[in-house]
């Protein structure tokens, strides 16, 4: 825990020195109130009336479009769907708090042809966070984007939690744009087999822009891609009590610049990659692209505690990453189908320092793993890095990802961050 603290400590000290209405976009004063509640279900409506706190609450459906203003503040009262049709805009600095009450979870479900449009800055990030005098991991739900791009669980499913559908033909689909936008205390557990993560994207397709979005202390998985198309840039993922990043069910994207940390025990995996746990050969195949990424474990061996889990039949390239304090093991490939990805030339690790006990692990019953990530043409490192030098790009990378698609940035260094563009600074918690 001495380490993490180091590291807490070297990123704020470098965050530091870094640094009209219409019928069809309404404001939150047009919508119809009843007391200090948002009812968006019939539209038209009259200003709220004044609130001692200034706090809006917000329930049930929206059908309308709605802008959330960020001299108020926003309480999520139960589930909060914005329905097929409907655009929610949140301003930049909008601060957005939620709860429970009698176990239900509050959340905020963008629906299969609905949008959000939330567009902070780094000055002014968008806050979800809970609403309790003393937050804790799991106060609330999450959020989450229901979109209809391929998925490999049939052509629609059903979300775990919020009943959300999901899937589809369009790969192209827009559920809108997250950037600079923090979520806190998520993670909500209905059950054992039914919990929240913090940013849930089901089935979203690339049409949709997710940039700078962090989620920091979930209960449950930071990220998780269920499906779909959607690329990413500049995630965070802090103190997940499960995985910091999670896919399944055919996501297939492209990323890049991620930043990862375990900051207790109870903390899992860095990666956890899956086709589909019922029918590992699904079509289309989980298979994104990763470059550019820092994963820092808990330094402790329990859990799952790998810094990479890649399984039930899962691709992935990955470039340019560090994983450093997963005791147990660094990147495990397990599953037979899964080593034959990886035997054929579709899962692979590379430029990349893993800096743990057990740095490549195999794990088939039936299939001999063939190909070693430790072996020198794919230019890995298994040595002892530091974390000034992890939380950094310091080290250099003979590869640039911008040579693999149009979308990578130009960044021929090892891990999330540069030494010369922090761009964490002023909008991410530790």
């Amino acid at each position: 825990m001495k380490t993490i603290k180091l590291f807490f400590g070297l990123i704020l000290t470098s965050a530091v020195l870094f640094q009209s209405c219409t019928q069809t976009d309404e404001s939150i004063d047009s919508i119809v109130i009843e007391g200090d509640i948002i009812n968006n279900d019939n539209g038209g409506g009259t200003p709220p009336p004044a609130n001692n706190n200034d706090v809006v609450i917000l329930q049930g459906s929206i059908t309308t479009d709605l802008t959330l203003e960020s001299a108020k503040t926003y309480e999520l009262k139960g589930g909060v769907t914005v329905e097929s049709g409907a655009t929610l805009t949140i301003q930049a600095g909008t601060k957005i708090i939620a709860g429970s009450e009698s176990g239900v979870f509050a959340f905020l479900l963008i629906a299969q042809g609905a949008k959000i449009q939330a567009v902070g800055t780094a000055s002014q990030p968008i806050v979800f966070t809970s609403k309790n005098a003393t937050p804790n991991a799991g106060d609330w739900g999450g959020l989450l984007l229901a979109g209809k791009a391929p998925i490999n669980r049939g052509l629609t499913a059903t979300s775990e939690v919020a009943n959300a559908t999901y899937g589809g033909t369009d790969p192209l689909d827009n559920s809108g744009i997250l950037s600079y936008v923090r979520l806190e205390f998520t993670g909500g557990k209905i059950n054992a087999d039914a919990e929240f993560n913090g940013l849930s994207l089901y089935g979203v397709g690339s049409g949709t822009t997710i940039d700078h979005v962090q989620v920091f202390q979930g209960n449950d998985d930071g990220i998780e891609f269920f499906g779909g198309t959607v690329n990413t840039k500049y995630l965070v993922s802090v103190g997940a009590k499960d995985d910091l990043f999670d896919w399944t069910d055919g996501w297939i994207g492209k990323n890049q610049f991620w930043v990862g940390l375990q900051t207790s025990i109870e903390g899992d995996r860095g990666f956890e990659g899956d086709n589909l746990s019922s029918n590992r050969l699904a079509t289309p195949v989980s298979s994104p692209t990763i470059a550019n990424v820092t994963i820092v474990g808990a330094e402790d061996g329990d859990g799952g505690n790998q810094a990479m889990k890649l399984r039930e039949g899962t691709q992935v390239k990955i470039y340019n990453t560090i994983a450093k304090g997963f005791p147990r093991r660094g990147v495990q490939v397990e599953h037979d189908e899964t080593i034959t990805q990886l035997n054929d030339g579709k899962i692979t690790v590379e430029w990349s320092i893993i800096d743990n006990v057990s740095p490549f692990v195999y794990t088939g019953t039936a299939v001999t793993a063939t190909v070693d990530f430790a072996n020198p043409s794919f230019n890995n490192s298994t040595a002892p890095v530091t974390l000034s030098q992890s939380v950094f790009g310091t080290f250099p990378s003979g590869f640039n990802p911008s040579t693999l698609d149009p979308f990578f940035s130009s960044a021929a260094f090892i891990g999330g961050v540069s030494a010369d563009d922090n761009w964490m600074a002023g909008w991410v918690r530790f």
